[in-house]
């Protein structure tokens, strides 16, 4: 019984060493990937919001500089993490801390 447990706890942390360590440390984590997958539908590939779901959803305008000027990165992140109720899903189950900081420049890039 004591093998086993010991067993899991080492199988675990191998295969957490060999999936997630190295894209942490290697730093490559596509942002523009994670932006297509799950921001695009309803923000838009030019980030306005202007999509269907994201006109229905009033979602945010990232091109907007008010937006820009009035949230810090820290802020963006808690949104992605939260969402907002009836707005936006909150992505804490789907995307990982690191991704979502990755996320942080691409939404930057849309105020410039």
């Amino acid at each position: 019984m004591m093998f086993s447990r010991i067993f899991i706890v080492i199988v675990i942390q191998i295969a957490l060493c060999y999936f997630v360590l190295p894209k942490a440390i290697a730093g490559e984590i596509d942002a523009q990937e994670l932006y297509e997958k799950h921001c695009v539908i309803c923000h838009g590939e030019d980030g306005k919001g202007k999509t269907d779901l994201g006109e229905g959803l009033e979602a945010r305008d990232f091109t907007d500089k008010s937006f820009q000027d009035s949230i810090t990165d820290e802020g963006i992140i808690d949104q992605i993490v939260n969402g907002t109720p009836e707005r936006m899903f909150p992505f804490e189950d789907k995307l990982t801390p690191e991704e979502m900081k990755a996320l942080v420049p691409v939404i930057r890039a849309f105020g410039k």
